[in-house]
């Protein structure tokens, strides 16, 4: 390229550079038109950021440039390790690679022309990197330093100023910004809401009749399905009965035997003190074997397990219960009618808060969670217990309002019950406040 020729396209590159409307105008002319002039294989502007490092603006050929691309955040890398934004050097990937030279290989070329873009009171503004295979040339370093001293004095003017007239009229009214703002955000605080809380809930029977094992034994069947209806007498399990009628006839030969016992000591009595002894001795042995024979029998007796009164039965699956060997007195059921159900709730310790018996209860259903079921709560115990998720809660109880609008039992959801009126402050921060009084213990 002729002499003459590169000062042309350096004028023309120069009024580019002047006349571009914005930064972004201006970038883009640094790393594409200055090809024009120098050839290279890749530009790259960098500035200074708020921590002082340098930052790429703008990429040859790329018309975003992405934060998080392995070769941007190289070339950042690089430059703020090798490279002085105030001092023009030029780096190779033999020489100033070092730990980098891996990296370098995959990302650049083996030459890098740095060209420090100052302001005209020496600030620096930038820098700019010119990259290829070929080693930079004197001639073509002082081309470049020419051009970036340009667009030093346009990347300066288009820079944003601060105003230094009127600092004080501006600090005002800052303040008076920034006292309004606090003021309408403490009117805003103490506006008055209803506080609330969801916690899990469960459509559980009211008052049900518990079924529990009359004896001792393994269940054999259950007759019943869970939340079925059943009627009176209803056969609702049964338990493994081979054992109780063995013992059952084994209890009435032991009887047989106490009573031909009985017979034969009656007839050695007559004349025969020690046989009169025998006698008392052989009445008592007779009673104790017919008391065995009758709680055989009650044993026997209870072996069908009936339903005292009508309703759903209410237990988890008959898999559980069939074969599974159970004490006197263990639960196996319950029998609740179907129309007589409350809304039993958990709330965790971290969420409690005041709570009044007759509050309002609104419960969301899992199966239906776009509709609602109303409800007033009848009290919310004192002392937590550990549910079975593991978590520490209060119970509460709570009956809902429409005897027509009672969920089925064993469904689950989410209650949301309303507490008192508070500040909106307190409605927002009441549980980084209750941290942060359980941390200071004030």
């Amino acid at each position: 390229m002729s002499t003459i020729t590169a000062s042309a396209i350096l004028l023309g590159i120069e009024k580019s550079i002047r006349q571009a409307r914005d930064m972004t105008a201006l970038q883009f002319v640094a790393v594409t038109e200055t090809r024009r002039l120098i050839s290279y294989q890749q530009a790259v502007l960098l500035s200074h950021g708020l921590d002082g490092k340098l930052r790429v603006v703008a990429v040859s050929n790329v018309p975003t440039v992405d934060r998080n691309a392995p070769y941007i955040r190289f070339v950042e890398k690089l430059a703020n390790r090798n490279i002085r934004a105030d001092q023009k050097r030029t780096l190779s990937r033999s020489a100033d690679g070092g730990d980098l030279e891996a990296d370098w290989r995959e990302f650049l070329q083996d030459n890098i022309l740095a060209q420090p873009v100052l302001a005209p009171d020496g600030t620096s503004l930038g820098l700019l990197l010119l990259i290829r295979a070929p080693e930079w040339q004197d001639g073509e370093l002082l081309l470049v330093e020419q051009l970036t001293d340009a667009l030093g004095h346009a990347w300066n003017a288009l820079r944003p100023r601060k105003r230094r007239g009127g600092l004080f009229e501006a600090g005002k009214k800052r303040r008076a910004v920034v006292a309004g703002v606090l003021i309408g955000l403490v009117i805003v605080l103490s506006i008055p809401v209803r506080q609330s809380i969801i916690a899990p809930a469960t459509v559980m029977p009211r008052d049900p009749v518990m079924i529990a094992a009359p004896i001792t034994g393994v269940i054999r069947e259950i007759h019943v399905r869970p939340n079925a209806p059943v009627a009176k007498d209803d056969l609702l399990f049964s338990f493994e009965d081979a054992e109780f009628r063995a013992n059952y006839e084994i209890a009435l030969r032991a009887v047989d035997t106490a009573e031909a016992e009985l017979r034969r000591a009656s007839q050695q009595a007559f004349g025969d003190a020690k046989g009169r002894a025998e006698v008392a001795l052989s009445q008592t042995r007779l009673a104790l074997r017919q008391e065995q024979a009758e709680f055989s029998r009650y044993q026997l007796s209870q072996v069908e397990v009936r339903a005292p009164q009508s309703g759903i039965a209410i237990f988890s699956d008959s898999n559980d219960w069939r074969g599974r060997p159970v004490s006197t007195g263990e639960q196996v059921m319950a029998i609740a009618a179907p129309d007589a159900a409350e809304l039993g709730i958990s709330i965790p310790v971290s969420d409690a808060i005041a709570l009044q018996s007759g509050a309002e209860v609104r419960l969301f259903l899992d199966a239906d969670p776009l509709g609602s079921v109303d409800a007033t709560l009848e009290y919310a115990a004192y002392q937590p217990k550990e549910t079975p998720e593991g978590i520490l809660a209060y119970q509460a109880v709570a009956r809902f309002d429409s005897p027509d609008d009672i969920p089925r039992i064993g469904l689950k959801g989410s209650a949301k019950i309303m507490g008192d009126h508070v500040p909106l402050a307190l409605f927002l921060f009441r549980r980084p406040l209750s941290a942060l009084r359980q941390m200071i213990g004030f």
